[in-house]
């Protein structure tokens, strides 16, 4: 018989620790600039519609349940409950986590726990450098400070990444601003 391969969620973030209404939830399905198209909404969208299928049964629903029924079973069960779940049924063993994106997100340790699964840190590099920014006075002190603080980062990140990316793609000049 074959074994199904683990599954390694190469980039994600961590989890939402409150509970969500109809709007602020379909708001998180979708990074758009814009409304959903007349007549529909994010439910409607690709993600609306696997969460819709692959979510619900999960927390013991039907497929395809109403959204707001699916929402109101996410209340009923706790968004710790909830979490742990969905997390475990994903099939996912190994996460990992972007900890940089703001908001009351799980971190990688809460991740492992809730999704009995491994999860590792990976590092936002812009989130080390304004920290940084703070404490330095001179641009020689800021890049000695960022190049330490990468560094002790390193330490327990599997990872790093950049919003440079997300924004510019693979055709980012290399140049200095």
């Amino acid at each position: 018989m074959i074994e199904t391969p683990s599954l390694v969620d190469q980039y994600c973030h961590g989890v939402l620790r409150t509970e969500l209404g109809l709007g602020t939830f379909e708001a998180q399905l979708a990074r758009t600039e814009g409304p959903p198209a007349p007549g529909t909404t994010l439910f409607d969208t690709q993600t609306g519609f696997a969460v819709r299928r692959w979510c619900p049964p999960l927390l013991g629903l039907e497929p395809h349940c109403p959204p707001a029924r699916y929402l109101a079973r996410r209340r009923e069960l706790g968004a710790l409950e909830s979490g742990r779940r969905l997390l475990r049924g994903s099939g996912i063993t190994t996460y990992l986590v972007d900890t940089g994106l703001p908001g009351d997100l799980t971190g990688p340790g809460e991740m492992a726990s809730a999704g009995d699964a491994a999860a590792h840190e990976i590092v936002r590099l812009e989130l080390l450098a304004e920290q940084v920014a703070d404490t330095s006075g001179t641009v020689e002190s800021f890049l000695a400070n960022l190049a330490e603080s990468v560094h002790g980062a390193a330490a327990h990140a599997v990872a790093f990444t950049s919003l440079a990316g997300v924004r510019h793609g693979l055709a980012l000049a290399p140049e200095p601003p």
